[in-house]
């Protein structure tokens, strides 16, 4: 999981949208703005994607998955799963609909946490592409469906919650840990498929390691973005060549 620092300011998709429906009284939800078209073609809710996943330098929140012109390499070895992106609330829309009415608003009339940009991101979508598949089957935001998730990934500390191996394991930091344990299960950031994905990404990096020089090079690489982007399941690289250079002292 990568910490995930989000702006002041609201991308345009909503600063416009909002604007231009202030007057209006009503549509002030993000369900009505996601399927409002947008200027130069599609919806707003593709517009927002876009820009949400340039902030996010093209990864997903939750399982740092290439979904910008990398999602459509992603592949289940089973051949089962299809993969998309999607706009994911962090607080499910149905919670905040539920606490602005709570409060005396008026959904679709009174803006709510379901169109705070702080609230959404940018996620893999994952489904059986029209075929039946168990929630077990699946992972990341269709795992976690609308359960709360203990780590967010806009809180600052969160990389510092989990560990990664060269099998592209993941685990708690800290032992007792119990949101970070919780954090994956909802998550389901153990499934093979992801896991598998997350061990070829760290394999690829560190075989072509020699020295110190070259390990600190991808530390840099997987940590600052180049042209915007940032190499798939970076925080798992980065752990690992870590370690790997912190042996080497």
């Amino acid at each position: 999981m990568r910490w995930i620092s989000k702006p002041p300011q609201p991308p345009p998709s909503i600063r416009d949208y909002l604007e231009a429906q202030a007057n209006v009284g009503h549509g002030l939800d993000y369900e009505t703005f996601a399927s409002t078209g947008a200027p130069g073609g599609g919806s707003r809710g593709g517009q927002l994607r876009r820009e949400l996943t340039a902030e996010q330098c093209g990864l997903c929140a939750y399982t740092g998955a290439g979904i910008d012109s990398r999602l459509g390499t992603l592949n289940d070895p089973h051949a089962k799963l299809k993969f998309s992106a999607h706009n994911e609330h962090l607080k499910p829309q149905s919670v905040c609909r539920q606490e602005l009415e709570a409060a005396g608003g008026t959904y679709g009339v009174d803006v709510g946490e379901d169109m705070d940009h702080q609230n959404i991101v940018a996620a893999l979508l994952v489904s059986g592409g029209g075929k039946k598949v168990t929630k077990a089957s699946l992972f990341g935001a269709s795992h976690r469906e609308n359960d709360t998730v203990p780590v967010l990934l806009t809180d600052c500390n969160c990389e510092q919650r989990f560990t990664f191996d060269l099998s592209g394991g993941i685990h708690p930091a800290t032992s007792g840990d119990h949101a970070a344990v919780n954090t994956i299960a909802v998550l389901h950031l153990g499934h093979e498929t992801l896991t598998g994905w997350r061990a070829q990404a760290v394999t690829v990096f560190i075989e072509g390691i020699e020295n110190r020089a070259d390990a600190e090079q991808i530390v840099a690489r997987t940590t600052a973005p180049h042209n915007g982007w940032l190499p798939e399941y970076c925080f798992a690289i980065r752990q690992v060549v870590q370690r790997l250079l912190d042996s080497m002292s």
